[in-house]
């Protein structure tokens, strides 16, 4: 298996030049991202690899965890090196790092009520990669006993939260601190740390609105997001942006999984979806599926295999990223008999709309303006299209189309 890995992905291991400083921070801007267990475990190993073949598909964000247990094994010994290559690996790559700031230690369990040390490793990382990280998240999923490692309470997280955030901006001003990512959208949990007054201790929202098998459309996920604005609205926090840091369909097998076919369709969608409700980041979870059990869901979210070989998914992504580049500019959406349409205008001025219909594939008429020059599936394969009586003809289905040249497109009669 191994032989494999190196094999498929040393060609475009090659690609990695190391950019510069401009390059990283335009790069920085995109709103593609993904996660990967690339700091640790038997994904590290890899890391070199999976940047690669994320810069290959234009994925120029990764989100991983910055474990407090890894960097202090036992209590004031430190250590750094795994963070320190896996931090200069995504450099040369020219991938900006999202890290978590997670979870707690053996002696200081739970880690809210040991801020004393908590506050110390805050300090040793953030102090030691401020310079070349930016961006720092408070805990992953405190809404969950399981990560937060107590009964879940928005008052304890919001008590963590603002020791965390002010420590970070004492380090550096600039430094941008995320909301750790909820599982779901909890609406009472948020509801809880605005009233526990943690709307100054954090400069962007973060959800994980996973939603499978449903798909994107039927279970709103639209819908939800411009209701998370609402709620921030409601406590005066709008302006904030709103990040996905994981939202995901895992190809597993059983009843709560979907085939690969159908997540490669869903991938685009869910993306299109949720910068439609002005979310400025979306990370996929997850980059590599471990694949070692065939009806475990945590297995199998990624978008390459364990092999590091690309599923669907990975070409869906890299198409979304090709078609939609970072710095587009909304130009419209509607929905009409079941179908969806989102527009844009590309950095180089090209009208681009995605078309889609969540569960029926066959031909339909459009009217436009402007010149189709192309039309591209959601794999970036051209497709046929035909212009008849001023309409353009062609095949929509599942996964999403992209026609190319027209600033406005509609569903004809």
């Amino acid at each position: 298996m191994a032989v494999r890995i190196n094999c498929w992905a040393a060609g475009v291991l090659a690609l990695a030049a190391f950019p510069s400083q401009g390059e990283t921070i335009e790069k920085c801007l995109s709103p593609y991202g993904v996660c990967a267990h690339v700091s640790r475990g038997d994904e590290r190993p890899l890391a070199r690899q999976e940047f690669a073949l994320m810069k290959e598909a234009g994925i120029f964000w990764v989100r991983t965890d910055f474990d407090w247990g890894n960097v202090e094994r036992s209590p004031g010994k430190w250590t750094f090196t795994h963070l320190d290559e896996v931090v200069e690996w995504a450099e040369k790559a020219g991938i900006c790092i999202l890290p978590i700031l997670d979870y707690d230690v053996s002696w200081a369990r739970p880690a809210y009520k040991h801020l004393d040390l908590w506050l110390e490793y805050v300090r040793q990382v953030v102090g030691r990669y401020k310079n070349r990280i930016r961006y720092w998240e408070v805990w992953n999923e405190p809404n969950l006993e399981n990560f937060w490692r107590d009964k879940p309470d928005p008052a304890n997280y919001v008590l963590l939260l603002r020791a965390t955030y002010r420590e970070i901006k004492r380090i550096d001003p600039e430094l941008t601190v995320l909301l750790g990512g909820m599982a779901g959208i909890p609406w009472s949990y948020l509801e809880g740390i605005y009233k526990a007054g943690g709307k100054d201790y954090f400069d962007v929202m973060n959800v994980h609105p996973y939603r499978y098998p449903r798909a994107p459309e039927e279970a709103q996920l639209l819908g939800d997001l411009l209701r998370l604005r609402n709620l921030m609205k409601q406590f005066g926090d709008e302006a904030k942006p709103i990040w996905i840091t994981e939202i995901g369909w895992p190809t597993h097998v059983g009843p709560r999984g979907v085939s690969e076919a159908v997540q490669a369709e869903i991938l685009p969608r869910a993306y299109l979806l949720a910068m439609e409700a002005g979310v400025a980041r979306i990370f996929w979870y997850e980059f590599q599926a471990p694949e070692r059990r065939a009806d475990y869901n945590e297995d199998h979210f990624g978008i390459v295999h364990r092999d590091l070989s690309p599923k669907p998914a990975y070409q869906a992504y890299k198409t979304l990223c090709t078609m939609r580049p970072s710095g587009s500019k909304p130009l419209g959406f509607w929905q009409d008999r079941g179908v969806f349409a989102s527009g844009w205008i590309t950095p180089q001025e090209e009208p681009v709309w995605a078309v889609w219909h969540p569960t029926e594939q066959k031909e339909r008429r459009f009217t436009f303006t402007g010149e189709v020059k192309e039309v591209i599936s959601h794999l970036g394969v051209p497709m046929a299209k035909a212009i008849e009586g001023g309409l353009l003809h062609v095949q929509v289905g599942p996964g999403p189309i992209y026609v190319v040249g027209v600033p406005h497109l509609k569903l004809a009669d």
